[in-house]
């Protein structure tokens, strides 16, 4: 199939479809197979003739996702990578070798699958995932490295029987439809593992474990967890990138580096590593020299963006897209460096359903006061929400009804001897990109 001229993003045709696919929000989410089985039976069960690498977790997987999809890019392979959510468009979800799928291509697909998503009341994931599959099946791509998007096992993603499953870090977040418990959380996750296919898990936790162990042998499939075949020997850990020395499977890969900062990227690698070689047990050709270049231009060859992303230098203004308190957690441990020597600024928003004051008090123990807003969203926290939760915690807070009123506070408070953080949701990081980007952080022009 040829390509044919992307259609301008603010065509109507474009515009029509996206609002289309938004508006099947309404059906919430639901967690089953059936639509997503009947939307694919429709396009001729055209998953099935795909390479999958699929990929779930609390934390990281998006991560993990972009570094295998960057390795099998390096080595010259066509790769599918489809993640959610998207950061500022749609189309970031739905890539080819960091391309996102054009204008023509997405209406398309949403027209051939119009009928039958309305005939079954389909979600806006079910439909989406619909759309991804059968664009990676007519570009013919050698792989597809694909995110799940809630859980694992009841995923509309879950369809796939994949080369390899790859589950990366364990943690609370969507409890109210995951269960309570981590162990719970981790059986739903543990759902990807597939009967006769090799499982990746980035677990330490007796507990986990043994959630893990459990379904992997009830499915006969070969289960690796990442710290038992791994050996992390060096590390240099940096904000923006770092270069670590480790072995894997007893295969040593030395001076690699990632320009992903922070230590929890390093875990990320270390799982994406031993997914890599898994799939060279399984036939595939993945040289070192190509996991070196993947790992090095991540961000390049899959636009991945909004993890600790420096998106300026003067003044230094950190993108993280961190959601949950383990993700928070993990971004602050990475900071440390510059919170030492620097005052920290942080522009914070969240989603009503997410661990606010536990988020917050994570924040609270590295910087004295954070910057809140409201995000246009329904989903998210009122600004007047979580100041009360500050007050609560005795966190000092400024609050703005906006994104943009609140980001040019914070920017006024951020100087040469600061930094700002802006981190919460992905929602917010998709508000606050665009105005940053024109304005190429020219504070005059906000």
């Amino acid at each position: 199939m040829t390509d044919t001229t992307d259609i301008a993003a603010g065509d109507s045709p474009v515009r029509e479809a996206t609002e289309f696919l938004y508006s099947l929000e309404k059906f919430g989410i639901k967690m089953n197979l059936e639509n997503i089985g009947a939307l694919m039976k429709l396009s001729g069960d055209v998953h099935r003739r795909l390479k999958v690498i699929h990929v779930a977790g609390t934390n990281g997987k998006g991560s993990t996702c972009a570094m295998i999809a960057s390795v099998l890019t390096a080595q010259g392979h066509k790769v599918g990578l489809y993640t959610s959510p998207h950061i500022v468009s749609f189309t970031e979800r739905i890539k080819i070798n960091g391309v996102p799928i054009s204008s023509v291509d997405l209406v398309r697909l949403t027209d051939f699958f119009r009928d039958e998503i309305i005939r079954l009341r389909a979600t806006f994931f079910e439909a989406t995932t619909a759309i991804m599959f059968r664009y990676f099946a007519e570009k013919d791509v050698d792989y597809a490295v694909v995110e799940t998007g809630l859980g694992g096992r009841l995923d509309a993603t879950n369809i796939v029987d994949p080369l390899i499953s790859v589950i990366t870090g364990i943690g609370f977040d969507h409890m109210d439809v995951l269960g309570d418990t981590l162990d719970k959380i981790a059986f739903e996750k543990a759902g990807i593992i597939k009967r006769g296919r090799p499982a990746v898990v980035n677990a330490s936790s007796e507990v986990l474990r043994n959630v893990f162990s459990e379904v992997a042998a009830q499915k006969g499939a070969d289960l690796f967890f990442t710290g038992d075949v791994t050996n992390l020997s060096q590390a240099e850990v940096g904000v923006e990138a770092s270069v670590f020395k480790a072995s894997v499977f007893g295969k040593e890969y030395d001076g690699m580096k990632i320009d992903l900062g922070g230590n929890h990227q390093i875990s990320n690698a270390l799982t994406a590593l031993t997914a890599i070689q898994l799939l060279n047990r399984g036939g595939a050709t993945i040289r070192q020299e190509a996991v070196r270049r993947g790992l090095a231009s991540v961000r390049s060859n899959t636009g991945h963006r909004g993890r600790l992303e420096v998106l300026s230098h003067d003044p230094l203004i950190i993108l993280d897209v961190a959601h949950n308190p383990d993700g928070i957690r993990a971004s602050i441990e990475s900071l440390e460096p510059l919170l030492g020597a620097r005052r920290g600024v942080v522009l914070f928003a969240v989603m009503r359903d997410k661990d606010a004051i536990t988020m917050l008090n994570s924040l609270r123990d590295k910087f004295t006061r954070v910057i809140l807003t409201q995000l246009e969203i329904s989903r998210s926290m009122g600004a007047n929400d979580l100041k009360k939760l500050c007050k609560d915690i005795k966190l000092q807070s400024q609050v703005f009804d906006n994104s943009t009123d609140a980001l040019r506070a914070a920017l006024s408070q951020t100087d040469n001897d600061s930094f700002l953080l802006v981190t919460g949701s992905h929602y917010l990081a998709g508000e606050v990109l665009p105005v940053l980007d024109k304005s190429v952080i020219k504070l005059e022009s906000l």
